[in-house]
């Protein structure tokens, strides 16, 4: 597969054809499609499948990359930390993020990581035990929350005083994907 889209379709005239637009969202990666349907066709016409079915309202896969290049910075500038640590507590702020701390034997750590994106311990106990903090994650907010989510991300960084040239022009970009 090349790339994966979500578009709106907008009904032309009656009789007429509508147009397809490509929704905020997705544009990075409509980017990255043309770039490289233009590599493969070098100037001439290439089949290419085009598959349409309804849109499910879940965030994008360019909000997932973004809000993790964002966590990556987030951990550098607090040092001594990781990307996953600044998910957690960021999602534990957030109203629509859970977290939720077991006990569990340490045993069972593999079979949690491949349950659930994120996976940390906290204490090692006797008995071969652990409390872990587990992520349920941002895979289930819809849009509109990623948007909010990534929104307080970035004002995290802003108060961090996290400001460098790359970060300025991704909220840049993300103002003008997010705002239309």
């Amino acid at each position: 597969m090349i790339a994966h889209l979500a578009a709106w379709y907008k009904p032309g005239p009656a009789g007429g054809r509508g147009v397809f637009v490509t929704d905020g969202g997705y544009l990075l990666e409509e980017q990255r499609m043309y770039a490289e349907l233009e590599a493969k066709a070098r100037g001439q016409p290439i089949p290419v499948v085009v598959e349409i079915k309804p849109v499910r309202n879940r965030r994008t896969l360019d909000q997932n990359r973004l809000m993790w290049a964002l966590l990556t910075k987030m951990a550098r500038a607090y040092g001594q930390t990781t990307p996953e640590t600044c998910y957690l507590d960021m999602l534990a702020e957030y109203d629509g993020g859970e977290i939720s701390y077991w006990q569990v034997p340490v045993a069972a750590l593999a079979d949690l990581r491949r349950a659930f994106r994120v996976v940390q311990v906290v204490e090692l106990l006797d008995d071969e035990k652990c409390t872990v903090r587990i992520g349920l994650g941002s895979s289930h907010f819809d849009r509109h929350q990623m948007a909010e989510f990534i929104d307080r991300i970035f004002d995290r960084l802003a108060e961090m005083g996290v400001s460098d040239a790359e970060t300025t022009q991704q909220y840049r970009d993300w103002r003008l994907q997010r705002d239309g």
